[in-house]
């Protein structure tokens, strides 16, 4: 009956050993990660944001990551096109129109990047990767003289460059 009781106390203290360094290794390779990024309070929300990454490896991280870049990608052409409907001077109608250029080539590249991720194929995710961040940087130089380029169209492009550079610093990790 005591050799019952021991048995089952080691395996309860085993498993919950085993769950709790799980957890651990996890939030580890996430603030890893996020510690290589130039914002890590912006990589920490967004991956620690996403329910997916409490299990997650550095390829699910990744996998994430792309989804989040995506997601805001899609978000900030949205908001281009707003800013294009709403524009009545045409050097902003212009600029607007060669940012919804921009983010729709960046949607295609950041569309690109789970076949590479898949195929293990680690610097052609980093390359395409930073193919994506051409959309909203390019985007932002149009503005580099008068007029201004809306502060919601430039939080925009900055958070996006925050992102994809998880991206980025993922796939330097998975290349080794």
């Amino acid at each position: 009956m005591a050799l019952t009781y021991i048995s089952v106390s080691f395996l309860i203290v085993s498993l919950l050993s085993i769950f709790f360094t799980s957890t651990s290794v996890r939030a580890d390779l996430i603030n890893d990660v996020c510690s290589k990024t130039q914002k890590p309070a912006i990589c920490l929300s967004a991956l620690k944001g996403d329910p997916r990454s409490k299990n997650a490896n550095l390829e699910g991280l990744a996998t994430i990551s792309i989804d989040i870049s995506l997601k805001n990608m899609q978000s900030g052409r949205d908001l281009v096109n707003s800013l294009l409907k709403q524009a009545t001077d045409s050097k902003l109608k212009t600029r607007y129109d060669s940012c919804l250029e921009n983010y729709n080539d960046s949607i295609d590249d950041l569309k690109e990047l789970p076949p590479f991720l898949k195929s293990k194929d680690y610097l052609g995710l980093n390359v395409h990767a930073s193919a994506a961040l051409n959309g909203p940087t390019t985007c932002d130089d149009n503005f580099s003289s008068p007029p201004a380029e809306a502060p919601q169209l430039k939080a925009a492009s900055d958070k996006l460059v925050e992102l994809i550079e998880i991206i980025l610093v993922i796939s330097n990790l998975l290349r080794g």
